[in-house]
């Protein structure tokens, strides 16, 4: 099976979730045998060594906006099917490529399927005029939790009978191991017990609302370090809340994190804890229980659905200082409760959310998907949420 898929970005460091996510994905497509024709604009990064991909590129010299795609991803999508051919089209954003491939394809009578790739809806005026559109048009939508289906639904009033639910997966290279001491003393850490957030520092996060947290935790947990690994534009202000808050001393800024670091970053840690107002999966999340730790998150977005509620995790009301601090501090002061929860979390994502599933559900639904589009079927309703792709709990 060979798939077009024009595209924003599939870097190979990224601190967006939704980036990560399309550039796992579609490696391992490729490693299983598919055949990937990925459109990037001119000098947009990729992974070097991924199989059976061709890169082709926009006429275009940077990234894609939504209001430009629709003069440069049509073009591109012909040439495309002109030269090798396609039996599937792909849309990784609603809003960039969707309205874009759709065009295309009535544009240049492309007989081929649309399946669009969705994570979760931002606030915004123009989701009732994009975003609705777009899924209603597409032949099928895969998105990566039953809240976001639900959220697609309860926010756009789409129809969702065309909606799979195929979870993200968790490199197995996230995995449990003795803390880095080099690792630790470039970046400061103590011997104190440590609270890890790792993520892009950005409104979504809601990291302000984490350092009031930090603030009474240390009135709990004194010895504690929390450990902040991202960058972004709110890195600045939050360092100056931190020393506003007198806790600068007990709160350290990593910085950006590669890829290749990362899993030493999540083995630094004691607890995760993401106070995060919308996620559509959590991969931060995920990746810390693949690493065993336990979690902390807000009973908001599709984190509930991630963690479940074993030992692994407890789940916050939103905004509840207490609860948070609570939450953290049972962690933070006893290593059984830790050790527990961190090896509840591990085999949660090795029962329900490692890439192997993943891929394997996505590649079937696009094959039925192709397979009915020949045989005529412009009708098909198939949300395929299998049983082996839900989250156990």
């Amino acid at each position: 099976m060979r798939i077009c898929t024009p595209h924003c970005g599939v870097a190979p460091e990224t601190m967006s979730g939704g980036e990560t996510y399309e550039r796992e994905l579609l490696t391992r497509l490729g490693q299983a045998g598919v055949q990937i024709e990925l459109i990037l604009a001119r000098g947009k990064p990729h992974p070097s060594a991924a199989a059976n991909w061709t890169v082709h590129r926009f006429a275009i010299g940077r990234g894609l906006r939504w209001y430009v795609a629709p003069f440069v991803v049509p073009p591109a999508i012909r040439r495309v099917a002109a030269t090798v051919g396609f039996d599937l089209l792909r849309v990784h954003s609603l809003r960039y490529i969707g309205p874009a491939a759709l065009w295309a394809r009535a544009r240049y009578r492309l007989a081929v399927p649309i399946v669009a790739h969705h994570h979760h809806l931002d606030p915004g005026p123009l989701n009732a005029v994009i975003e609705k559109r777009v899924i209603d048009a597409c032949d099928h939508v895969i998105t990566v939790s039953e809240f976001s289906r639900r959220q697609l639904a309860s926010e756009l009033g789409v129809r969702v009978d065309h909606v799979s639910v195929i979870h993200n997966g968790v490199d197995e290279r996230f995995r449990p191991a003795p803390r880095d001491p080099a690792l630790a003393r470039r970046l400061g850490l103590g011997d104190g017990p440590v609270a890890l957030f790792l993520g892009g520092l950005k409104v979504r996060k809601n990291l302000p609302f984490l350092l009031d947290v930090w603030r009474e935790v240390l009135g709990e947990v004194p010895a504690a370090t929390l450990l902040v690994a991202g960058a972004g534009p709110l890195e600045s202000s939050l360092r100056r809340r931190a020393r506003t808050l007198g806790i600068d001393a007990h709160v350290l800024f990593a910085g950006r994190v590669t890829e290749e670091e990362k899993p030493g970053v999540y083995n630094l840690a004691d607890v995760f804890v993401s106070p995060s107002s919308l996620e559509g999966f959590g991969f931060s999340v995920a990746e810390a229980m693949s690493s065993g730790l336990p979690v902390v998150v807000p009973r908001l977005g599709a984190l509930p659905e991630l963690v479940g509620d074993g030992p692994g995790s407890i789940v916050c009301a939103p905004g509840s200082v207490r609860e948070f601090v609570e939450a953290l501090s049972v962690y933070l002061a006893s290593p059984e409760h830790r050790a527990a929860g961190g090896g509840a979390n591990r085999l949660r994502v090795d029962a329900a959310f490692r890439w192997d599933r993943a891929v394997s559900a996505v590649r079937r639904l696009y094959e039925e998907i192709v397979k009915r589009w020949r045989l005529g079927d412009r009708a098909f309703a198939v949300r395929t949420v299998e049983p082996s792709n839900r989250a156990r709990r």
